[in-house]
């Protein structure tokens, strides 16, 4: 590339960072607005095109600057300015990254500090929702898995070249992760209605929201029309989670390896879809505005714990070790057969541990596409119906427990004809 055209890229590219970060704050009506920070990505980026000494020298001032005004500033009485100082200091360090032709993480940095200055509002409402020991049980699993993962080894350590204790834990750390974030967003917007509760609470645990919903309608009887249809949204999200975490797990294999999956599992997700949508559309049409508002809310922290919790994590990371070890063996001793029986039987447990080793199984290759399929099949099966058993033990209601079957049995016979399907093409 021509040195001049590369030169004016590189100005171009700073005096946008700058832009970026400094519309930002002048929105939030600060002092140091837009002009202040693409100031000071330009003067980082020419300093080091000048002088990579000079750059350094630069940043110096740069500090002291801040510094002074915020000195200023109390002397006047005023409030500090920490925030916006940080990101001007940032900015100044990210007009360097451009000089330096790193425009990948100049552009990806300017995009976060923006979204972080933006989303101040909502970060502070995130950090007021949790729980001391949700922060305490996620800064402790951010240094076991920062400490202790790389100290494990990543290799077989047994004679029969099932358990690798990296792989294991990685597989618990990537899952606790996903549910915590699933159980934050729950946490934020499950409380604007049940609706809204059992598809976040389903994506961490359906069987849960099955007996938090079960012990509302036991409690109120007015929240048992529409139990059903909310087990059912609550089904729909434990589908998604679970070829959701088959592909991601067998994604090194490629997808063609879960595809078979995908095309079971996605249409039993769209027919429970179907089924919510127009059963809540055919009870909204028969209820007033007014009593949509008041519908029940679920008392989700009740029993639903966070997945970070240390009991959570060790209970989950034994399951799937057990699981690990013994799906292992079966599939050695018994194949394809002895893998269906594991995966079955540990999906009364967890279906989430079942769809982990189903697609780790696909990416060792330790399995076929089509046994992964049933297998994830008979696993999803398993949790629909233990839905309905738990809703029906709680409750003791027949029949609002055979409506419910009612509702599961056509996603059940979709996901059949999709299996025979994927096994006859």
């Amino acid at each position: 590339m021509d040195a001049s055209l590369l030169l004016a890229i590189k100005v171009a590219a700073s005096a946008c960072i700058g832009l970026l970060i400094g519309l930002e704050r002048q929105w939030a009506h600060k002092e140091a607005g837009v002009r202040s920070f693409a100031i000071a990505t330009l003067l980082g980026t020419l300093t080091w095109l000048v002088a990579p000494t000079l750059a350094l020298a630069q940043f110096a001032v740069v500090l002291l600057v801040i510094l002074l005004v915020n000195v200023y500033s109390l002397w006047k009485e005023q409030s500090l300015q920490i925030t916006t100082s940080l990101a001007l200091a940032a900015a100044n360090v990210l007009g360097i990254l451009v000089g330096v032709g790193n425009f990948f993480l100049a552009f990806t940095c300017a995009i976060i500090i923006a979204a972080l200055l933006t989303w101040k509002t909502e970060l502070v409402t995130l950090s007021s929702k949790l729980t001391v020991t949700e922060i305490r049980a996620a800064l402790l699993l951010g240094f076991i898995a920062a400490v202790v993962y790389p100290l494990l080894p990543d290799h077989a350590i047994d004679p029969w070249n099932v358990l690798n204790p990296r792989s294991v834990w990685l597989t618990v750390i990537i899952v606790s992760g996903l549910s915590f974030v699933n159980y934050v967003l729950l946490r934020l917007f499950g409380e604007r209605g049940i609706r809204y509760s059992m598809v976040l609470g389903g994506l961490v645990n359906s069987a849960a929201m099955a007996v938090l919903l079960a012990q509302e309608v036991k409690d109120d009887a007015g929240a048992a029309a529409e139990a059903p249809t909310n087990i059912l949204l609550s089904d729909l999200a434990m589908i998604l989670r679970n070829w959701a975490l088959v592909v991601l797990f067998a994604f090194p294999q490629g997808l063609q390896a879960a595809l078979p999956t995908v095309l079971v599992l996605v249409p039993m997700m769209v027919a429970a879809g179907a089924m919510a949508f127009f059963v809540i559309l055919r009870s909204r049409k028969s209820k007033q505005e007014d009593s949509q508002q008041s519908e029940p809310q679920v008392p989700q922290k009740q029993l639903l714990q966070s997945p970070l919790e240390l009991r959570s994590v060790f209970r989950f990371g034994v399951l799937f070790l057990t699981l690990t070890v013994v799906s292992g063996l079966a599939t050695r001793l018994f194949g394809a057969i002895g893998f269906l029986v594991v995966v079955v039987v540990g999906a009364l447990a967890s279906a989430a541990a079942s769809s982990v080793l189903v697609g780790q199984h696909l990416a060792s290759g330790h399995v076929g596409s089509i046994p992964a399929a049933i297998a994830m099949f008979l696993a999803t099966l398993v949790g629909l119906l233990l839905n309905v058993v738990i809703f029906w033990t709680v409750t003791r209601k027949p029949g609002l427990s055979a409506r419910l079957l009612l509702f599961t049995v056509p996603i059940v016979l979709v996901g059949v004809v999709m299996v025979a399907l994927v096994v006859a093409f």
